[in-house]
């Protein structure tokens, strides 16, 4: 054997070794490797509210629903099955979250949840069935019941398909278009617990289109005129955009509108003119994320800037500066939204920032006096139904009573909705002067209250709840204020020891609100009164005098 296929065989264990140990990471590859991973495994972009285009129809139902006095209803929601099996998606939470967004402020609809499922047998259902054969639990029969099915999934019923190529010597030129469009049909029904009957006429049926396209160009080319030994050169080149309407968001954007329709119908309160946003029109979304995308960081956050300021929830400058305080006014300004509460001004906030001062003509075309070169900021004209004021309002009012007369021995149930979150303190006093601080109590305890979610005092859901009755004649009032630091050492102790019991040394509820409107950081303030009437004294008649009877002559 030659000498120089010796060293080779020599060498190559060597070579193989060497490749072994550069296949082993080092500790500072690992370390490398762990710290990437952690970070790539991460999401690209932050979460944003599920939600459809009816959210704002949402909204404006329970809005609506709060104005008419509507009285909770305990409700119940059967599965919503899809028996063509096309869309995976959980429909019956999604009616659940309609329910639920729609009584936000109203509190008009309480979901009773309790499922039995052999194959689920998760924690909840475990615990309940134990408390129930104890007699420790007690569920509430619902009043009213909701069922339904996604009925149908016709796959490809429109489908739209077109190609042009174009082929020479040397080049390969090719263009594909495709459109095709599923539709969705979702049918629900309202019916009678105690009879178990569907009510006739409460019902919901609408179908959807789901669009899928996609556009590609395929360009190749071929390398002519070469001698026979060479080999041919080819080039293939290809662009290609394909888009999905996702299923999940239309059968959301059917079970919201379904849900309008069905308590719109159930509460006999004019739905129509929730369901009819003109801010639903998809145009109106896809220009709003045009705006998004031409304005920088700095416009998006001066827009931030001027709509909290209009809004009385930032007192900083309008630089259009990031800082630590104008992320804390825009995460509780997100949460009043039920935005998701992130401190940055995201698309989703964007549109939320925008919401009074912009919408859809007419004509289909977008009607606004505001541009991100302008950044001028004009309200809507007013009548509008999603133009409603900006006012840091708090909203006071009864349950259960549209008159503001009341006979002794009503219950009272206030139902206090903030438009921002903030500490809330609520006092009562009744007909004999006598003043109680009713929220925060021992019962509800919580300081902090949502924005736009509404609360009942007292809570008359819980078992242990007390109680607020008109005991004699006379004008009782209520007075809620809402600040943006809690009260705790600003005033007497006696105005924030939430115990129950008349306040010592306070009179007047008048005395209460000189004390809080007194302190900086003062929300939102009001009083709401009404008159207590007494029962009606039966005066029994005087006994009539006996006819005389005259002599018979």
């Amino acid at each position: 054997m030659h000498l120089s296929s010796i060293r080779r065989l020599a060498l190559a264990p060597c070579v193989l070794a060497l490749s072994a140990c550069s296949i082993q990471p080092t500790l500072s590859d690992r370390k490398d490797i762990i710290e990437k991973g952690i970070t790539e495994q991460s999401p690209l972009v932050t979460p944003t509210k599920s939600a459809s285009a009816m959210r704002e129809g949402l909204a404006c139902m329970d809005r609506m629903l709060a104005a008419e006095q509507v009285p909770s209803t305990l409700v119940a929601v059967k599965s919503i099955p899809d028996p063509s099996g096309l869309f995976s998606t959980g429909t019956k939470e999604m009616v659940i979250t309609a329910l639920s967004r729609m009584s936000r402020t109203s509190q008009a609809f309480r979901v009773v949840d309790y499922e039995i499922d052999a194959l689920k047998q998760d924690t909840v259902q475990t615990m309940t069935s134990l408390l129930l054969n104890n007699g420790q639990i007690e569920l509430r029969k619902p009043q009213i019941y909701v069922s339904g099915a996604i009925s149908f999934g016709d796959k490809t019923v429109v489908s739209k398909r077109s190609s042009l190529g174009v082929s020479t010597a040397s080049t390969d030129t090719g263009y594909s278009w495709d459109l095709l469009g599923t539709v969705v049909g979702l049918d629900l029904h309202l019916g009678d617990m105690n009879s178990r009957t569907l009510y006739p006429g409460l019902d919901s049926a609408n179908e959807l289109v789901v669009a899928t396209g996609g556009r590609s160009v395929e360009i190749g080319g071929r390398a002519t005129g070469l001698p026979k030994h060479i080999y041919r050169l080819g080039v293939q080149y290809e662009v290609a955009a394909d888009v999905n309407q996702g299923a999940g968001a239309a059968v959301r954007l059917l079970v919201d509108l379904a849900t309008i329709e069905l308590v719109g119908k159930w509460a006999k309160v004019p739905y129509w003119e929730c369901i009819d946003y003109e801010q639903n029109h998809p145009e109106f979304k896809r220009q709003m994320r045009t705006w998004f995308d031409e304005q920088g960081a700095a416009d998006r956050i001066n827009l931030a800037q001027r709509v909290l300021q209009a809004e009385g929830a930032w007192n900083g400058p309008i630089d259009g500066t990031d800082s630590t305080a104008l992320r804390n006014a825009l995460a509780l300004y997100q949460a009043s939204l039920d935005l998701t509460p992130v401190g940055v001004v995201n698309f989703e906030t964007y549109m939320g920032l925008l919401r009074l001062y912009a919408g859809m003509s007419a004509d289909d075309k977008i009607a606004s006096s505001y541009s991100p070169q302008s950044n001028a900021l004009q309200p809507r004209p007013h009548g509008l139904p999603d133009n409603e004021t900006t006012s840091d309002a708090l909203t006071l009012s009864l349950l259960g009573h549209k008159e503001s007369l009341l006979p002794v021995g009503s219950s009272v149930v206030l139902r206090v909705a903030p438009v921002r979150t903030g500490f809330l303190y609520c006092y009562y006093q009744d007909a004999a002067q006598v003043v109680t601080q009713v929220y925060p109590n021992p019962q509800q305890q919580a300081v902090v209250a949502q924005g736009r979610m509404g609360l009942m005092v007292p809570d008359v859901s819980q078992a242990n709840s007390f109680l607020i009755e008109t005991a004699r004649p006379g004008v009782e009032q209520v007075y809620c204020a809402q600040t943006a630091k809690p009260l705790t050492g600003r005033v007497p102790v006696a105005l924030t020891q939430a115990q129950l019991a008349p306040i010592e040394g306070v009179s007047t509820i008048e005395a209460v609100q000189q004390q809080i409107a007194a302190q900086t950081g003062v929300i939102a303030q009001s009083q709401l009164r009404w008159e207590v009437e007494g029962p009606v004294a039966v005066v029994p008649a005087p006994p009539a005098a006996p006819a005389r009877r005259g002599k018979q002559r």
